[in-house]
């Protein structure tokens, strides 16, 4: 995380570097580098209480991605994750990567949710072949739903009131003798 933090703070052009080759599609070695670099960026690695850096390079991170995006032809995030998982299963594999680590941010997270196409490739049972690529799909999948929270607002219906199902008063009666 600190060394994230330093990464993303610092003047140096190395996150940048990172961000830019992630999703550029011309170098193939290269892209499955950075998107791993990129996925430890984001605290893949970190377990889930310690994903989220500090306030400046989180803002950083975020600005780098959408500056990636809009000099891209996708010009949202969402363009380029979709792009990254639409390529063979080795790139696939290293792009879900940051894709589980950056949707602990609620701005990747709709980004994610809000193409119907990564959803049906992240939840597709079938479009992984092999063990590893199976469990980073699924990774990606828990992510997804442990942090959207949306079993829970379903479960609870549409005026989100079976969290309490008896009533509370609010005010609180005087005792009498």
């Amino acid at each position: 995380t600190q060394g994230a933090e330093l990464l993303l703070s610092s003047t140096y052009p190395v996150a940048r570097h990172v961000v830019y080759a992630a999703f550029d599609r011309q170098g193939r070695g290269k892209q499955l580098a950075a998107l791993h670099a990129l996925g430890n960026l984001a605290g893949d690695a970190q377990s889930d209480n310690s994903v989220i850096l500090n306030g400046s390079a989180e803002e950083t991170l975020r600005l780098l991605i959408y500056e990636a995006a809009s000099r891209s032809p996708k010009l949202i995030p969402s363009g380029l994750f979709l792009s990254v998982l639409q390529q063979e299963a080795e790139t696939r594999l290293a792009g879900y990567r940051p894709i589980t680590a950056l949707v602990a941010r609620p701005w990747c997270l709709m980004e994610i949710c809000s193409k119907e196409e990564i959803v049906d490739i992240v939840t597709d049972p079938s479009i992984e072949t092999t063990k590893i690529g199976m469990e980073a799909r699924y990774g990606c999948c828990q992510a997804i739903h442990k942090l959207s929270h949306l079993q829970d607002a379903v479960r609870r219906g549409p005026f989100l009131a079976r969290r309490r199902p008896e009533a509370q008063p609010v005010v609180m009666t005087a005792e009498r003798f």
